[in-house]
């Protein structure tokens, strides 16, 4: 079978200055994520160092860019050039005509309203001023402070090698935006096309980006009232968990939930000297995120690494004595806590959309081109959505609309949710991406292209679950033929790029000789390689 060589990412918007890149050491953790958006620009070599050219030229800055936008460490800096959403309008009038005509509904919108103030959010708003868009943009977000990284919380963050202001996403450049921080929704009229904020405040729109994410799940029941209990979704949460961990007080955390949030606290709670407890009410570890082959490769990394791994176990009895927490296992074993920090998985921030008219179970229902959908069926010109929130069919698996919750997601989507305002339903293209996202287990760093889920059967291409170095693919018999659906690596993120463009394709793969690379890339950054 053959595969198309143009990778499949959203369109970028070209650059006409050339621009300068250079990578901190300390934050780089050799993910790949930046060869995979601008192979040209950067590279992993066999030894597992990360080279890169310092100086792009002008076709490759936009690719650059998004490299940038895309590293979970924010490890990346790009200078010179400009960025194109401030480019395009330095000194722009309010109803300039000429940069109107270059998309063909920007005389539709005099105001676009980008509901959250995230990720997702901070690249729809982004893309907007790039495609020309002139007229007035606001973005409204709940918390206070700008756009951040969220991934690094339960790591980095909580260990104390990073601070709050080193998370800020620092790819773009000025918006000329009103930023609403800050601010609470509590409903939309899509009829008369206005949101309701706290205060019965009204903020009218004529287009409007959906992108308010989701809240750490909770349990459905309160076991206790207890200070001692939390959850790390933004900020201000990781901040207090930071806290308790630093506490000298603090020796014994137990995390419940074995999803990659409670797997990557149990890694830096461990890190810290803590005795970790994680109580998994399923069996083995990220089990629907990776299946249970390598889930099982996660739970022996975790033993080792002195975690009390408890599978298949419920916590039925919750006491707070005032110096900590006392928990009662199903079955019957006491463990007595410093804390408990939740890593529950997510809900969607929907319920602001009660009664909007918009299908919202389990997220922002949209059509394939990210247009919200309302409950009959028919999709909102003059409404997008994007990010975590967003539940669409991405048709290049099946029609079955699902919501997706990784970093390179929202910026991908955000994009293409602005792409397809300007363009309007019958116009705009299908939302069609290949999710990526990755983790950090005691050392061993795990890259997946894909969606693992939808797997039925899992080969082993290169390398052996025995060494946890390994790339493993996923697939899945469908009408069509066997698809591939995933790919995922333990240790090898050079390997996995190899496997990147044939996700959705149909027909078996397995191992097959790289075409290695772009050899000439000057200026090299030896990074941390291999196994640490």
């Amino acid at each position: 079978m053959t595969f198309p060589t143009q990778r499949p990412v959203p369109g970028l918007v070209p650059e006409s200055e050339p621009v300068k890149v250079s990578v901190d050491n300390n934050r780089c953790h050799i993910y790949g994520i930046c060869q995979q958006e601008a192979p040209e620009v950067f590279r992993i070599s066999e030894s597992g160092a990360l080279h890169y050219t310092g100086n792009v030229p002008a076709n490759l800055a936009a690719a650059a860019r998004q490299a940038v936008r895309c590293c979970p460490m924010q490890a990346i800096a790009i200078s010179g050039g400009a960025s194109p959403a401030a480019a395009r309008h330095p000194h722009r009038s309010r109803r300039s005509r000429r940069s109107r005509n270059r998309t063909a509904r920007l005389h539709d919108y005099r105001r676009i309203v980008v509901a959250g103030g995230g990720l997702a959010g901070l690249s729809a708003a982004s893309r907007l001023r790039e495609r020309g868009f002139d007229g007035e943009l606001v973005v409204v977000g709940e918390e206070t402070r700008p756009p951040y990284s969220r991934p690094p919380l339960s790591k980095q963050f909580l260990a104390g090698e990073l601070g709050g202001e080193d998370l800020t996403f620092r790819a773009e450049g000025s918006l000329d935006a009103h930023w609403l921080l800050g601010s609470h929704l509590i409903g939309l009229d899509t009829e008369r096309r206005t949101l309701k904020l706290r205060g019965d405040e009204r903020l009218s729109y004529d287009g409007l980006v959906i992108a308010t994410g989701v809240d750490a799940r909770r349990l459905p029941e309160t076991p206790v009232v207890s200070d001692r209990i939390r959850t790390v979704r933004t900020l201000a949460d990781a901040a207090v968990v930071r806290k308790a961990i630093q506490a000298a007080r603090a020796q014994h955390v137990v995390i419940l939930g074995g999803g990659f949030v409670g797997c990557e606290l149990a890694c830096t709670a461990r890190d810290q000297g803590m005795d970790v407890t994680l109580v998994v009410h399923s069996a083995p570890l990220l089990r629907r995120v990776l299946g249970s082959k390598l889930g099982a490769v996660v739970g022996r990394i975790q033993a080792r690494a002195g975690v009390d791994v408890r599978l298949s176990t419920r916590i039925t009895e919750w006491t707070d004595s005032g110096s900590g927490l006392r928990l009662r296992l199903d079955d019957g074993e006491v463990v007595n806590a410093d804390f408990v920090v939740l890593g529950l998985g997510s809900v969607p921030r929907t319920e602001w959309l009660h009664g909007s008219g918009l299908d919202i179970a389990d997220g922002v229902l949209c059509a394939a081109t990210c247009h919200a959908v309302d409950l009959t069926g028919r999709p909102l010109p003059e409404v997008v959505a994007a990010g975590d929130v967003a539940r669409w069919p991405n048709v290049r698996f099946d029609s079955t609309p699902r919501r997706v919750e990784h970093l390179i997601h929202a910026v991908e989507m955000g994009q293409h949710a602005a792409d397809a305002l300007l363009h309007g339903p019958a116009q705009a293209a299908e939302f069609t991406p290949v999710p990526r996202f990755w983790s950090e287990q005691h050392g061993t760093r795990l890259q997946a292209v894909g969606m693992p889920g939808l797997g039925e059967r899992i080969e082993i291409v290169e390398g052996s679950l025995r060494s946890e170095c390994f790339v493993a693919t996923y697939h899945r018999d469908t009408a069509r033929g066997a698809q591939t659906v995933a790919a995922v690596a333990f240790d090898m993120p050079r390997q996995l790029l190899d496997y990147r463009d044939r996700i959705g394709h149909f027909g078996q793969f397995g191992h097959f000789s790289r075409t290695g690379g772009t050899d000439s890339l000057v200026g090299a950054l030896t990074a941390r390689a291999g196994r640490r």
